[in-house]
């Protein structure tokens, strides 16, 4: 699957989920709850952000994580990590990506 299409298919899975959130059971319980504006923030795990990262290709972004402690073994759902979703890249560049941990 190219990247493109995987990017297409995880928005449309996520336009998906906050479908069913917005109709759920527990989404009506908490429509009542007054909510601060800061509590309407998503926040991300490091993990989550270090493979969007490599995903993306953000070599800049992926080098500021792992010099901020970023774990380079972090895998998904699927038990993949961010060497295996990134765009092919070429043994120089991973090299010293593996070689700071």
């Amino acid at each position: 699957m190219s990247l493109d299409n995987r990017n297409t298919s995880a928005q449309f899975k996520r336009a998906e989920q906050l479908k069913r959130w917005e109709e759920s059971e527990m989404n009506k319980k908490l429509s009542g709850v007054p909510k601060s504006p800061s509590s309407r923030r998503i926040k991300f795990s490091s993990g989550c952000i270090f493979l969007a990262a490599c995903v993306a290709g953000d070599k800049e972004e992926v080098e500021w994580l792992l010099k901020n402690g970023a774990d380079i073994d972090t895998a998904n759902v699927d038990g993949l990590t961010a060497l295996h979703q990134s765009p092919t890249p070429s043994v120089s560049e991973i090299g010293p990506c593996y070689n700071r941990t």
